[in-house]
């Protein structure tokens, strides 16, 4: 088994260096949504873009080369310590959220992420049962149709006994999960994240669940889904926030962590 990913290579100098960066990005206004990365005199990009022109900065790579491979969200796991569905959800939230709060967006999850932590799959599972489950903003409530919310029901409760254990479901409970998630868009959608488990198909994973955000967006009481977006990101910087830590210092030696 593969040691688990840790964030910012356990190296607080690191999430200083790539914070500096990526306020610079904020500042200069180089933060462009539906774009990886454009030179005209300078580099702009999107959230993902701008992180890894960042981090190809800090490797050295200037000129021509600082634009390279700022599409490959995969680079988070070896550079920052993070999963690859995790790129793609921060991703997906800076194209979907409003005005200021996309644009300081990648500098607000970088400072959240703490030095030293785990960003497993627990963390997604956690992330993917609030936008079903959540009691304002849950997918679940935003039908009446009780067939439907009957398919939602088993595809929490399924998160819930991996949340609770650590451990993935029985044979039997995911073949119930995945027959309700058929059954529904909404879950299918969450379902089809999960068990992607932030590999090659994360990207339309993610693309499915921010489609089936619509029904929360029709359930929200301002009707806006801008609502629903700035709710589910202030629910992952809070996730980020709170992770324990076993942080090291660039040096190799523990060091305080980071907020």
């Amino acid at each position: 088994m593969s040691a688990p990913l840790v964030t910012y290579l356990g190296d607080s100098n690191l999430k200083v260096a790539f914070l500096a960066e990526i306020t610079k990005h904020e500042t200069e206004d180089a933060l462009i949504k539906g774009s990886y990365g454009q030179m005209k005199g300078t580099f702009k990009g999107c959230a993902i873009g701008c992180a890894l022109h960042s981090l190809n900065l800090l490797h050295g790579k200037t000129g021509p080369a600082s634009t390279e491979a700022t599409a490959a969200h995969h680079r988070f796991e070896a550079e920052l310590g993070l999963p690859t569905w995790f790129a793609y959800l921060e991703d997906q939230l800076f194209e979907l959220l409003p005005g200021d709060l996309a644009r300081t967006w990648p500098r607000r999850i970088a400072e959240a992420i703490p030095v030293g932590a785990v960003v497993d799959d627990m963390m997604l599972a956690t992330i993917l049962r609030w936008t079903l489950a959540d009691p304002e903003w849950g997918v679940r409530y935003a039908t009446d149709d009780d067939e439907i919310r009957g398919n939602i029901d088993i595809i929490v409760a399924a998160f819930d006994v991996e949340l609770a254990t650590g451990r993935r479901v029985s044979a039997d409970q995911r073949e119930a999960a995945t027959r309700a998630a058929r059954a529904t868009r909404a879950a299918r959608a969450a379902w089809a994240a999960w068990n992607a488990r932030a590999t090659r198909d994360a990207r339309d994973a993610w693309a499915a669940w921010a489609a089936s955000s619509q029904a929360s967006d029709e359930h929200s009481s301002l009707g806006k889904a801008d609502a629903f977006i700035t709710t589910l990101s202030e629910f992952v910087l809070t996730l980020l926030r709170t992770l324990p830590t076993t942080t090291q210092g660039g040096d190799g030696r523990e060091s305080p962590a980071l907020p």
